[in-house]
């Protein structure tokens, strides 16, 4: 059902960290999704002194039951009070059930996720344009399940669930399904970077083999959801506006710079606190719609044990991982030593303009007793995702991602958008691209001819990445194969990468994962038969 406007809160308290997921829910947000607006009654403010500190707020969970999690979603607009880098400033977003990002959807191999969305938007006031790579239908919207191997038919992406409709997904998860971090967003094409730049996203987690490593089981398991809001006019200030909305894609370039800033479960740089030696499981999600984020802890090294989803065979320490719009990356993390550190996201140059400045996403306080936990080492990988050797590949292809700022490419505002496109075309929804054998296994090359960073997402099946051009992966050498579901290609640079097609045919699509591409036009449709 949908949520009142008064279960908004600011900074909800977690006194221990072991009881923050049922203190939150058990605090009357057992509905959905981490709170960042407050409907109270805190004035706006120019700066930041009287923000509170907030603490990581973790999102409620649904659990499967009996082989099945049935839920529902309603889709609203919500105004209240936010927390953003100037102060606290009143907002009107588009949310799932009045909460900035959604719950933490947990299940296991072989079980069914049942999810009914029921869109309460306002009407759509346009019509569907000409070229559908121009921007419309911003209250409509739809489902992916990102990175969950299911039939397309059942994570359909093609549909438009518009305002006063209702739809029931139903995913039926393989028993043999990996275990892993996965994640769904809205998917709309032509709004789903606002959807997303309004928060609209939240984990789904297959439980299973590596959660029972015993390292694995004795580290704190927490969700890190980063989400980029983006607010027209929050970086023109002053003055301060009586309500911040995201921008309509109406023009080329509605989304500013300067109105983005960073939430973690939908607060505001965040405080984490944990006991020298404890190890925690970070699940972090790159949510944002076009940001690629190097993650680090200044003075720690960061734990990987699953990328996108899928364990690695060992434990791998870095001091950076570097995630696209859509990576994720598990974390386990042990400070040893009393103090407070950060997780930061350092400057990225993604494309044409200046590069995002580094941010502080969240802070942690070490104290207490020392606890000296143990890190993993050796990890249990999932069975059903061997290696793709050379011999193994059954036909090779390529793409092209391309961008032409020669007044090709859709219109939007009356203005020529720049041409983003994929093997020298736009989405076509009436043109099926790429026709794969069911079974086939591919070995890709995606070729970057463009200056800016495009993160290739395919549906349905991971994929191996094999060989870049820049020679390293998510920010570190690429030494042997790594499995993804989302890849960012360098400028003017390649990726070679192996992928398999068993179990479900069907329609699907592939697309850059920077979302104000993929929303105007930088997509193929995939026929797997």
């Amino acid at each position: 059902m949908a949520r009142s406007p008064d279960n908004f809160v600011e900074g909800n308290t977690i006194s221990e960290i072991e009881s923050g997921r049922r203190n939150f829910i058990l605090g009357g947000l057992a509905a959905l999704g981490s709170a960042a607006i407050s409907t109270g009654c805190g004035s706006s403010n120019n700066g930041t002194a009287d923000i509170p500190p907030a603490t990581l707020v973790q999102p409620p969970v649904l659990r499967s039951s009996n082989g099945e999690l049935s839920t529902a979603f309603d889709i609203n607009y919500i105004s209240g009070n936010m927390t953003t880098p100037v102060g606290i400033r009143s907002v009107r977003l588009r949310t799932w059930d009045g909460y900035i990002g959604g719950p933490t959807l947990r299940v296991k191999p072989g079980d069914r996720l049942s999810v009914t969305i029921t869109n309460n938007l306002p009407p759509n006031t346009d019509s569907i344009p000409p070229d559908v790579n121009t921007p419309h239908h911003f209250n409509s919207i739809n489902l992916h399940t990102h990175g969950l191997h299911v039939s397309p038919g059942q994570d359909y992406v093609l549909l438009d669930i518009m305002p006063g409709e209702s739809y029931t997904y139903v995913y039926d998860i393989p028993a043999d399904h990996p275990a892993g971090t996965f994640w769904y967003h809205a998917h709309k094409h032509g709004s789903t970077a606002m959807h997303l730049f309004s928060g609209m996203a939240g984990l789904l987690i297959v439980e299973g083999e590596v959660d029972n490593d015993p390292e694995v089981a004795a580290a704190t398991d927490l969700d890190f959801v980063i989400q980029e809001i983006n607010l027209g006019g929050l970086g023109d200030e002053p003055p301060i506006k009586s309500l911040y909305e995201v921008p309509d894609y109406i023009t080329p370039s509605p989304f500013a710079r300067a109105d983005s800033f960073f939430l973690v479960n939908g607060v505001y740089q965040p405080r984490l606190t944990i006991a020298p030696g404890r190890t925690v499981r970070l699940r972090v999600l790159n949510a944002s719609s076009r940001n690629t984020m190097p993650i680090s802890v200044p003075g720690a090294q960061l734990n990987l044990i699953s990328l996108d989803g899928i364990t690695l065979a060992n434990t791998k320490p870095v001091d950076t991982v570097r995630l696209a719009p859509a990576n994720r990356a598990d974390i386990i993390l042990r400070l040893d030593t009393p103090g407070q550190f950060e997780i930061n996201k350092a400057s990225f140059q993604n494309g044409g303009g200046s590069p995002t400045p580094e941010a502080t996403l969240a802070y942690i306080d070490v104290v207490g007793t020392e606890q000296n936990m143990s890190l993993p080492t050796a990890l249990t990988t999932p069975a059903q995702l061997p290696p793709i050797q050379a011999g193994e590949v059954t036909e090779t292809r390529t793409l092209t991602y391309a961008v032409a700022n020669d007044g090709s490419g859709p219109m939007i505002g009356g203005m020529a958008a720049a041409n983003f496109t994929i093997d020298g075309v736009r989405f076509d929804p009436t043109v099926i691209n790429q026709i794969i054998n069911l079974n086939s296994v591919i070995e890709w090359t995606l070729f970057n001819t463009s200056d800016a960073w495009h993160s290739h997402h395919i549906h349905i099946n991971p994929f191996q990445v094999v060989a870049i051009s820049t020679g390293e992966i998510q920010g570190f050498p690429l030494t042997e194969p790594v499995w993804l579901d989302t890849v960012d290609i360098p400028p003017q640079g390649s990726v070679t990468l192996r992928q398999r097609f068993p179990d479900f045919a069907g329609l699907f699509v592939l697309h850059c994962h920077i979302l104000t591409h993929e929303d105007i036009g930088m997509m193929q449709l995939v026929n797997v038969v």
